[in-house]
């Protein structure tokens, strides 16, 4: 876990890249999973409930 102001960093620059199309880099995938990896913490997000979404969005 990584305190509020490291996340509160790491979203804004991920934020930051976004908006200026910097997705295809290697920065932008380890903002992007330590973010995603918080919120799962934070979410308590299983397996099941990964693979119940892959199969609501595949669906689509």
């Amino acid at each position: 876990m990584i305190d509020s102001t490291t996340q509160h960093q790491a979203i804004n620059r991920l934020f930051d890249l976004v908006r200026n199309g910097e997705v295809e880099n290697l920065e932008f995938s380890q903002l992007d999973s330590l973010i995603y990896g918080g919120l799962e913490q934070t979410y308590r997000v299983t397996d099941a409930d990964i693979e119940r979404r892959h199969v609501q969005t595949s669906a689509v």
